[in-house]
């Protein structure tokens, strides 16, 4: 009898072990997406993003996993494309962007990110899955982005 309540102990702590392990996995693997999140635009070329009254949106990028969609605003434009990611290289390319076309007063943090989305080809997030960049080869980043956590 003792050793039937030993070994039924010993299967309950393998299965207590498992569910924790799935739980903090998936904990991680929701820091380290990049998809489906809204990514606010805070850095252009090494410059932080500064909104004046012209701009009608703050700039975001929202990674779509249906149909690898990408849809954002680059401060007065709708922008929409799609992408093709590699998760295991950190590697990303942005297609077929376009924008819709309304005149804006300050069109050049605009004009950069779209600039950005075409260039990049790989990305980093930040061990915290706080912040993503948009980079070129091993040059310094040409966008970097903050999640934002909707309610």
């Amino acid at each position: 009898m003792k050793t039937l309540f030993q070994f039924s102990t010993v299967i309950a702590l393998f299965f207590i072990m498992g569910a924790c392990k799935t739980a903090s996995s998936s904990i991680k693997t929701q820091q380290e997406g990049i998809t489906e999140k809204y990514w606010k635009l805070i850095e252009i070329n090494g410059k932080p993003v500064v909104w004046d009254e012209s701009a009608t949106r703050e700039a975001f990028i929202i990674l779509k996993d249906e149909g690898n969609r990408v849809n954002g605003n680059g401060g007065c434009n709708t922008l929409f494309g799609t992408y093709e990611i590699d998760r295991t290289a950190s590697r990303i390319k942005f297609s077929q962007m376009a924008s819709t076309m309304m005149a804006c007063i300050n069109m050049e943090i605009e004009n950069e990110l779209k600039r950005a989305l075409e260039m990049a080809d790989n990305y980093s997030l930040s061990a915290d899955g706080k912040y993503l960049s948009l980079n070129r080869a091993r040059m310094a980043p040409l966008a970097r982005f903050e999640v934002v956590y909707l309610r």
